[in-house]
């Protein structure tokens, strides 16, 4: 594909940088810092152009927090004027990276996140137990090690170099993902939630949280895909994230996860998590939230319970008017496209009966069905 070009005029251009300010101000317009930028608008918006075209930009102070679900992660938020600087970027980059990509690579794509990933693996699934020889298949289930925390800064760099000659915004992409204020990176083998930070690295990692981040997650991973493809010639293989799968014959998949460990190791420096396993093809297996069977998907019950416990707090966050009414809609909307196509029916029964939204004692009705329409 032909390099990218004038990233710097593209990046910094008024109508990019305008459009990026809507984007990081989606659904967060009643926040204090949000308030604020808002309230002298256009001057602010020039002084991140100043920065950016001056080569004077850094990056903010980050939030850290914990998430628990699905497993321990640290993540790290960016101020809201950070934030318009990443959607600048990501406006530009993701539409051109993204035609890069294999078509099943899934997670943080337009029509790709976890429910078209786990019809994928369903719709191979029962495609191979329709075969006379089903028994001779098997599934390579496949997880990276703390991928987030162990992406190699210098190979990113290189890969980036790979797309465009701009030394611009090698400089400002570098200034995101080389910070000398905080490491975002875990040494090999140690847990997010068990690493102080005067143990944790600065040449490795990227942080959980940044829009950056989610594109370089994928442009990082891409290597891996294009050796599968076309290297080891696995048609049935599909990623989401840090986690992928291939059908293969059983006879072949030692040999195969053999060789994706190796490459990982040499080429990317990332190594294959203990819990990556080979298995009957035909067997359930959980990916994705789900679990994916020959006779269809079924919510695991740890999704459901998460579920539950989620749209709970965003009832209780509506009410308290920590968040609006299109917001806590789009986060319940969501949570039933997931139901739509497995066993999903007692938890729509159960949002259906247990969540409504009401504020000072006006209430908004019922979520689902009259308001949403499924």
């Amino acid at each position: 594909m032909e390099k990218l070009r004038n990233l710097k005029d593209r990046i910094c251009s008024w109508d990019n940088l305008l459009l990026a300010y809507k984007e990081a101000a989606q659904d967060k317009r009643y926040r204090g810092e949000v308030i604020a930028f808002s309230f002298r608008l256009e001057e602010n918006l020039h002084a991140i152009r100043d920065e950016l075209l001056n080569c004077s930009y850094t990056v903010g102070n980050y939030r850290e927090f914990y998430v628990s679900y699905p497993k321990p992660r640290l993540v790290m938020a960016l101020g809201f004027r950070d934030r318009i600087v990443q959607w600048a970027i990501y406006r530009q980059i993701n539409p051109y990276v993204d035609k890069r990509f294999i078509h099943h690579s899934y997670g943080c794509r337009e029509n790709r996140g976890t429910l078209a990933a786990a019809q994928c693996m369903l719709n191979w699934m029962q495609l191979i137990s329709r075969k006379p020889d089903h028994k001779k298949w098997a599934i390579i289930k496949g997880d990276i090690s703390k991928y987030f925390y162990r992406v190699d800064h210098s190979i990113i760099m290189d890969i980036y170099a790979g797309i465009t000659d701009d030394a611009w915004f090698l400089w400002l992409i570098g200034e995101i993902i080389n910070n000398p204020k905080l490491p975002f990176g875990l040494p090999e083998g140690v847990s997010a939630d068990n690493c102080p930070r005067e143990q944790r690295l600065y040449d490795v990692g990227m942080p959980i949280g940044n829009l950056t981040s989610q594109a370089t997650a994928n442009l990082y991973l891409d290597r891996l895909d294009q050796f599968v493809k076309h290297r080891l010639r696995q048609h049935y293989y599909l990623r989401y994230m840090d986690d992928f799968a291939i059908f293969c014959k059983k006879r072949d998949a030692r040999a195969i996860l053999d060789e994706i460990t190796v490459f990982l190791k040499a080429e990317l420096r990332l190594s294959i998590s203990p819990k990556s396993a080979i298995l009957p093809a035909t067997q359930p297996v959980e990916f994705v939230g789900y679990t994916v069977t020959p006779h269809g998907l079924r919510l695991r019950e740890k999704t459901t319970k998460h579920m539950k416990s989620s749209l709970k707090r965003v009832s209780e966050m509506y009410a308290s008017g920590e968040i609006n009414f299109s917001k806590a809609r789009a986060t319940v909307t969501s949570y039933i496209g997931m139901t739509q196509n497995c066993n999903g029916h007692n938890m729509r029964r159960w949002i259906e009966e247990n969540i409504s939204f009401s504020r000072g004692g006006a209430k908004e009705g019922t979520i689902i069905y009259e308001q949403i329409g499924f």
